[in-house]
C-alpha cells in the first residue's frame, strides 16, 4: 500500500509541477466569426480588447485572411493599449500562415476576472491581415486599427484566448487518496 501511495503522490506532484502541454490548454473567450478582412498589418495598431473569464490567460489566437505570405506573427497581451500607458504582460510570435488559426502561447499569466485587457497584433510585414466580423459579435471589447490605436466600437476580430484550468479532479483526487493512506 505504501508503494502505491508514493507512486500515486509522484504522480500528482508531476502532474502539478509539468509545463502545459497543448492539450492542458482550455479556450476562454471566443469570436470566431470571420466574415470579412478586417485589418492589414499595415495599418499599426492593431488590438482587440477583451475580458477574460478564468483567472488567468495562457496564449492567444487570430484568424488570418486568405491574403498574405507566411510569416512571424506576435500576438502581445497588454494591461492598457500600449500608447495609454500600458504594460505588456506576455508575448508569443510564431510562424503565421494565410487563410488559418494563428495561436500563441505563454507562460500563464494572472488575471482578473472581468476586467479588460488587450491583445496587440504585429507582423514582419509579410502582407497579411486579421479576418473579423463588423457586426459587433463580442460583447467584452472591441477591435482597435490605424495610428493611435482607434477604436471600431461595433467591430470585432477574430480571436480567442487560452487559460489554463485549476487542478483537476485526478489531483485532488490523488490527494484525498493520500490523507486516507497515511491514517492507516
Amino acid at each position: 500500500m505504501k508503494i502505491a501511495a508514493i507512486a500515486l503522490s509522484g504522480a500528482v506532484i508531476m502532474s502539478m509541477a509539468a509545463p502545459a502541454s497543448a492539450g492542458d490548454y482550455i479556450l476562454d473567450q471566443n469570436q470566431p466569426n470571420a466574415y470579412t478582412y478586417m485589418a492589414a498589418f499595415a495599418q499599426t495598431d492593431l488590438a482587440q480588447s477583451f475580458q477574460q473569464s478564468a483567472d488567468n490567460i495562457a496564449g492567444a489566437g487570430i484568424y488570418l485572411y486568405l491574403y498574405g505570405n507566411p510569416g512571424n506573427v506576435t500576438i502581445s497581451l497588454w494591461d492598457a493599449l500600449p500608447n495609454q500607458g500600458g504594460t505588456q504582460l506576455a508575448s508569443g510570435t510564431d510562424v503565421g500562415t494565410p487563410n488559418s488559426w494563428f495561436d500563441v502561447y505563454w507562460d500563464p499569466v494572472s488575471v482578473s476576472s472581468g476586467v479588460t485587457y488587450y491583445l496587440v497584433f504585429t507582423d514582419e510585414n509579410t502582407g497579411m491581415g486579421i479576418a473579423g466580423d463588423t457586426n459587433n459579435p463580442y460583447p467584452y471589447g472591441h477591435v482597435f486599427a490605424n495610428a493611435g490605436f482607434q477604436p471600431f466600437p461595433q467591430y470585432d476580430y477574430t480571436f480567442r484566448t487560452w487559460a489554463i484550468p485549476a487542478p483537476g479532479a485526478l489531483a485532488l483526487l490523488g490527494l484525498a487518496g493520500l490523507a486516507r493512506t497515511r491514517r492507516r
